[in-house]
């Protein structure tokens, strides 16, 4: 499924959200996210117009819950945007619009939730004019693609990954301070 995860970047929140890496929710979207989702970032401003748009994409990963009430996704394979793109359409409208009939009833999408549906049209016009998808690397995502290079290795016998497996642990070891 595709999703918006409203993020705030120019001001505080109440969650611990770690941008790229962590996104930390309430119960009540515990329905609308789920492991394997794309999700692409929306910041929202209620006073700034200007400060209204998508800035990254990735995919959810593990979700975890630790008193039924907080729940927190870990986000995978992060990639933010060349460009800021604006919410709104040139000609009239928000992006949110284009194909909201696949995903929704009313034609205004749901501004107030921090998760929200996107049709595949939306999210690909926000692909289209994003410019480069910059690579967020996080100790995460390097922690699967060294379990993917490890299955490799063992149980594929792939001898050529032991170079991948060395190269990743140093990043991770990195990251770590290690």
């Amino acid at each position: 499924m595709l999703i918006v995860l409203s993020q705030k970047v120019d001001s505080n929140s109440d969650y611990e959200d770690e941008l790229f890496n962590v996104n930390h929710y309430p119960a009540r979207y515990r329905n609308q996210i789920h492991e394997g989702d794309t999700f692409v970032y929306y910041q929202g401003n209620r006073y700034d117009k200007t400060q209204r748009y998508y800035f990254g994409t990735g995919t959810v990963g593990k979700i975890a819950c630790q008193d039924e009430e907080n729940y927190y996704a870990t986000l995978l394979h992060g990639r933010k945007f060349e460009k800021k793109i604006p919410i709104y359409l040139p000609n009239d409208g928000y992006i949110e619009q284009l194909g909201y009939d696949t995903i929704m009833k009313s034609i205004n999408p749901p501004w107030q939730s921090s998760v929200r549906p996107i049709s595949e049209t939306a999210y690909n016009y926000i692909l289209e004019h994003a410019g480069k998808l910059l690579e967020i690397v996080s100790i995460e995502d390097l922690k699967e693609r060294l379990k993917e290079a490890i299955r490799a290795f063992y149980i594929g016998g792939d001898d050529s990954e032991i170079l991948q497996i060395v190269n990743l642990s140093k990043k991770i070891a990195k990251l770590l301070g290690k």
